[in-house]
């Protein structure tokens, strides 16, 4: 028998031995048994029910016995915050629906039409439809339903961020015009190509004089957040060794105060509009910081070890939402064949 919901660690040992940890669940407890004998699926049931929530009879009591689960603490914060926010909707639309009315034939066109009740803010509605699929998942992880009626139901948002990035122009303006505060936030993001949330979380401890350590905070349930060291360049090592190193942070508001995620947010939408800058955002940063490392001719791997991303993530992000319309780049193709062409001449 097939046991689903099993997470498995592999874990190098100093000899060069890879040992295998089995859990419950991810983030769950460790399982004593050998795996694949009777007293393995014994171990886990005995788990399972310790866990299992006492009754789940509505879609509100599984969303309920999901908030309380293991896997949903596994989650990162920002992403307990977004289902937590989708969740209020989904309450508010079903407030008592029995469990087992969303496994019969018709709740799928019924969540469809919920779904695109929300198409002026398509972003939002599909956030809504991931965090339902979510909870459902977890009902059939936890073998308490069958199946996912969300399975099948396409996306609202189908826009890119291909042509999203700073110009040169753009981040001319805004180092000649934008508040000190903001300022050296926008020249730790273009420099380092760091997250936001990382960034605000980053003291002055992290930085040695030449380079910043950022433990990397969204990383994948169960497994550990990644750490980079990210050598300062020199003109924001101008910057920050010019900085009291009195507060805690390294960023701060214009109070002195360290940053809240809402907080930042708000101020730096509100400079934007002051300075007039449309089109991009704060995180838009992080991929033209990709963008022009690619373009001076860093290879994705050695991006990938900066930024964070997998070097998949970071193929995607140039191939999908920037490099497709960039049009250096594609210039840089046919100069770089001219340049073939006259050596050959010669």
């Amino acid at each position: 028998m097939k046991l689903k919901g099993i997470h498995k660690v592999k874990r190098p040992l100093a000899n060069g031995e890879v040992r295998i940890h089995y859990y419950a669940w991810r983030g769950g407890p460790k399982m004593k048994s050998a795996p694949g004998t009777e007293e393995f699926a014994e171990e886990l049931l005995k788990h399972r029910a310790e866990n299992a929530p006492s009754e789940v009879t509505t879609l509100g009591d599984l969303i309920e016995a999901f908030e309380n689960s293991p896997a949903f603490a596994a989650l990162a914060q920002t992403t307990q915050y977004s289902h937590k926010s989708s969740f209020k909707e989904i309450r508010k639309e079903w407030p008592r629906l029995p469990l087992k009315l969303t496994q019969q034939r018709g709740m799928k066109a019924m969540i469809r039409k919920w779904h695109h009740t929300f198409a002026d803010h398509p972003r939002t509605a599909d956030q809504m439809l991931f965090s339902l699929s979510r909870v459902y998942t977890y009902g059939i992880d936890e073998e308490i339903i069958e199946k996912n009626p969300c399975t099948g139901i396409e996306r609202l948002y189908t826009g890119s961020r291909k042509e999203n990035v700073w110009t040169p122009e753009l981040i001319a303006l805004f180092r000649a015009k934008a508040k000190p505060h903001l300022l050296l936030a926008f020249e730790m993001a273009i420099h380092t190509g760091q997250r936001q949330a990382d960034m605000l979380l980053a003291t002055w401890k992290q930085y040695d004089g030449t380079h910043l350590m950022f433990e990397q905070g969204k990383s994948k349930p169960g497994k550990p957040k990644k750490r980079v060291r990210v050598k300062v360049h020199s003109a924001l090592k101008a910057i920050l060794d010019a900085l009291p190193t009195d507060t805690m942070r390294i960023l701060n508001n214009s109070r002195g105060r360290p940053w809240s995620k809402s907080g930042f947010k708000t101020s730096w939408g509100k400079e934007c509009d002051r300075l007039g800058i449309e089109g991009v955002t704060y995180h838009d940063l992080r991929g033209t910081f990709i963008t022009d490392r690619r373009r001076e001719g860093s290879t994705t791997e050695q991006i990938a070890s900066i930024t964070g991303h997998s070097i998949a993530e970071v193929g995607r992000v140039l191939e999908k939402h920037y490099l497709a319309t960039d049009q250096q780049t594609s210039d840089a193709v046919i100069l770089r064949m001219e340049r073939t062409s006259r050596k050959q001449k010669k």
